[in-house]
C-alpha cells in the first residue's frame, strides 16, 4: 500500500472517531504524554551520542539506549489509563478499546527495548533480529497513525504527526543500517526524527 494511501486511510479513521464537542484537558493524559516526550528526547540524545566520536571512545554508552524505552513502557503498563483500577486484569482491560491500544503500544516498546538490549550485549546475534526490530519500529508508527478514541480533532492530528515521525525514524534506521553509503542517515538524521517525536510528545495538548 502506498504511504499516501495509508495516511489517507488513517486520517479517515481519525475523523470517524474525532469528538465534535469540547473536552476538558485530561491532566493524567497530559502528564503521560509529556513524560513520554522527555524520555524520547533522552533517547534522541543517546542516539546522537552513540554515533558520535564520544560514543566510539566510550562503548558503554550504547547500553543506555534501551533505558528510556523500558521506563516509558513500564509507565504505560502501570499508569497508562487512569480509569483502570488495580489490580490490572485482562477482564478489566479488554472492554476498554483505548486501554487495549495503550497496552499493545507498551508491548511494542518493550519489544524494541529488549531486542536492542540483547543485541547490544551480544545475546541476540542472528541477523534476523534486526528485521524484527525494524518491524516493531514500523508497527509502532502505524499504530500511532491509527490510534483511536473519543478525542478532539487536535489530539488525532498530533497522533498522526507522532506516527509520521516514528515511521520516518524507522525508515532512516533501515536505510542507514542496510546501505553503507547511507550510513550518514542513521548517524545524523535518525536522532533528528527521534527528537521531533519527543518534542511532539513533550508539547502535547488537548
Amino acid at each position: 500500500m502506498p504511504w499516501s494511501a495509508l495516511y489517507l486511510l488513517a486520517a479517515q479513521v481519525h475523523d470517524m472517531h474525532a469528538g465534535h464537542g469540547m473536552y476538558p484537558p485530561d491532566a493524567f493524559s497530559l502528564f503521560n504524554h509529556h513524560l513520554a516526550g522527555v524520555l524520547v528526547i533522552v533517547l534522541a540524545v543517546f542516539t546522537a551520542l552513540e554515533g558520535s566520536p564520544l560514543g566510539k571512545q566510550h562503548p558503554w554508552l550504547k547500553y543506555l539506549w534501551p533505558l528510556p524505552l523500558f521506563v516509558e513502557a513500564t509507565n504505560v503498563v502501570l499508569r497508562g489509563d487512569s480509569e483502570l483500577k488495580w489490580p490490572l486484569r485482562l477482564a478489566t482491560i479488554m472492554p476498554d478499546a483505548e486501554a487495549v491500544q495503550h497496552k499493545i503500544f507498551a508491548l511494542l516498546t518493550f519489544g524494541i527495548a529488549f531486542i536492542e538490549l540483547f543485541r547490544r550485549t551480544g545475546h541476540l546475534t542472528h541477523p534476523g533480529w534486526r528485521y524484527v526490530f525494524y518491524g516493531l519500529m514500523f508497527g509502532g508508527g502505524v499504530f500511532l497513525l491509527f490510534h483511536s478514541g473519543h478525542h478532539t480533532a487536535v489530539i488525532h492530528r498530533q497522533h498522526l504527526w507522532m506516527g509520521t515521525w516514528c515511521i520516518a525514524a524507522a525508515t532512516t534506521k533501515v536505510l542507514g543500517d542496510l546501505k553503507s553509503e547511507l550510513a550518514w542517515l542513521r548517524l545524523y538524521i535518525l536522532p533528528v526524527f527521534i527528537l521531533a517525536l519527543g518534542l511532539q510528545l513533550a508539547f502535547y495538548v488537548e
